[in-house]
């Protein structure tokens, strides 16, 4: 018994799904410029050509950095100022104080000589020449003694000033003797290199 044979359709006939040769579709049916078939488009689509400024080779450019070279000159600049200056504070207070000390050295052997009866030794060791011609020995001496000193007397320094001028050097010593039973007002002067006595002032306080 045989099947009965059942027309196909046209819709139905395989070869109706060809385009027979030498018929393409219609030129409306391609796609416009930068369309593809399959292109993604939404929210998420990667951005198309030109949405990147240009870098050479393809490669973002990092920021160059900013050279610190200028600031650390800068600093080591002002370190070396400060380091001179700091240097600078500390052998002038180093040569202030050594003079001080210098000063206040001679005038405390000075006094010790005068107090201890030894005022001809003070005189021919401290007296400044400019000085020895307006104040003689004698009259130097003479002074002293009338005075009453005695080795208890002590000096006491309220100022030390002292100073340089083209290698000169200057001292003025001002304070109190003080003696058993009375007090002195004490003035010295000294000047030059080795701090010679230029002006001396000893006189009882009232």
């Amino acid at each position: 018994m045989s099947t009965p044979q059942v027309p196909l359709q046209p819709d139905q006939d395989p070869r109706a799904q060809f385009t027979p040769p030498g018929q393409y579709p219609a030129p409306e049916q391609y796609p416009a410029p930068g369309q593809y078939p399959g292109a993604y488009s939404g929210p998420y689509a990667p951005p198309g050509p030109g949405a990147y400024p240009p870098h050479p080779y393809g490669m973002p450019v990092p920021p160059r950095k900013k050279s610190r070279k200028l600031l650390w000159i800068i600093l080591g600049a002002v370190a070396a100022f400060l380091a001179l200056v700091i240097v600078g504070v500390v052998v002038l207070a180093n040569l202030v104080g050594s003079a001080t000390n210098r000063a206040q050295a001679v005038s405390n052997d000075f006094t010790r000589l005068i107090v201890n009866g030894q005022s001809s030794q003070a005189y021919d060791q401290y007296m400044n020449p400019a000085l020895t011609r307006s104040l003689t020995k004698d009259k130097f001496i003479a002074g002293i003694a009338g005075l009453g000193l005695e080795n208890t007397c002590r000096p006491h320094y309220d100022s030390v000033n002292v100073g340089s001028f083209n290698g000169n050097n200057t001292a003025d010593v001002v304070g109190t003797l003080q003696c058993q039973g009375k007090t002195l007002d004490l003035r010295y002067n000294f000047e030059g290199t080795d701090l010679k006595m230029d002006a001396i002032s000893l006189q009882p306080q009232g």
